[in-house]
């Protein structure tokens, strides 16, 4: 019982997509959010209206949960390095 139980949380582990990107590594001015212009420095082609698509909330700022879902969902993906 103990090895199935290992086994499945090493499954989940891995099945969960793990994303490097944080709000922090984007985030300059030490708000936890990102506004469009600091997204731009990661994303240089980055629109308004693709800016607006991440930021599901509408308030001018991505936050961790719509960053995450955005790179879930495929509307951004993580930036070249």
């Amino acid at each position: 019982m103990r090895r199935a139980t290992i086994g499945a949380i090493a499954v989940a582990m891995f099945a969960a997509p793990a994303f490097a990107i944080t709000v922090a590594d984007v985030d300059t001015d030490g708000d936890n959010l990102i506004s469009y212009a600091e997204m731009q420095v990661k994303y240089p082609d980055l629109t308004e209206e693709a800016f607006g698509a991440v930021d599901t909330s509408g308030d001018g700022f991505v936050d961790d949960t719509e960053l995450a879902a955005a790179l879930d969902a495929g509307t951004i993906e993580e930036p070249a390095e």
